[in-house]
C-alpha cells in the first residue's frame, strides 16, 4: 500500500512538473531561447537576478509571476535587460499559468531549446 501511494505521488508530481515545463517552452522559449539571436535576456541571467532579490521559492514565484502579469520598469529586477532588449511586452496569460511558469524557472536550470523536451 505504501509503495502504491509513493508511486502515485511520484506520478502526479512528475505530471505537474511536465505541465510547468510545457507551459514554459510554449510561452517563453521563442524570445528567451538560445538558438539564433535572442530577443530577450537569457533565463539563467533573469533567474539569477530574481534569486538575489527572492531566494525563497514562494517569494520568487509570487514576485516573478506578478511582474510577468504586468511588466514594468519600476519593479524590474533586471533593468540592464530593459536597456538592451526593451521592456517585455504584456502577455495575455492568466496569473495561475504565470505562477506555473515561474515555478518551473525556480526549480529548473533547463532553459535550452524546445527539442530538449
Amino acid at each position: 500500500m505504501k509503495r502504491t501511494i509513493f508511486l502515485y505521488t511520484l506520478l502526479i508530481s512528475s505530471l505537474f512538473a511536465s505541465e510547468n515545463k510545457l507551459l514554459f517552452y510554449g510561452n517563453c522559449i521563442a524570445c528567451h531561447g538560445e538558438l539564433g539571436k535572442p530577443s530577450a535576456p537569457n533565463l539563467h541571467e533573469v533567474k539569477g537576478y530574481y534569486l538575489m532579490a527572492y531566494p525563497k521559492k514562494k517569494a520568487f514565484v509570487k514576485n516573478m509571476a506578478e511582474w510577468l502579469s504586468n511588466p514594468n520598469e519600476k519593479n524590474s529586477k533586471f533593468p540592464q535587460a530593459i536597456k538592451k532588449y526593451n521592456l517585455m511586452p504584456y502577455l495575455a496569460i492568466d496569473l495561475d499559468t504565470l505562477t506555473k511558469i515561474a515555478t518551473y524557472i525556480y526549480e529548473s536550470d533547463d532553459f535550452g531549446v524546445a527539442d530538449s523536451l
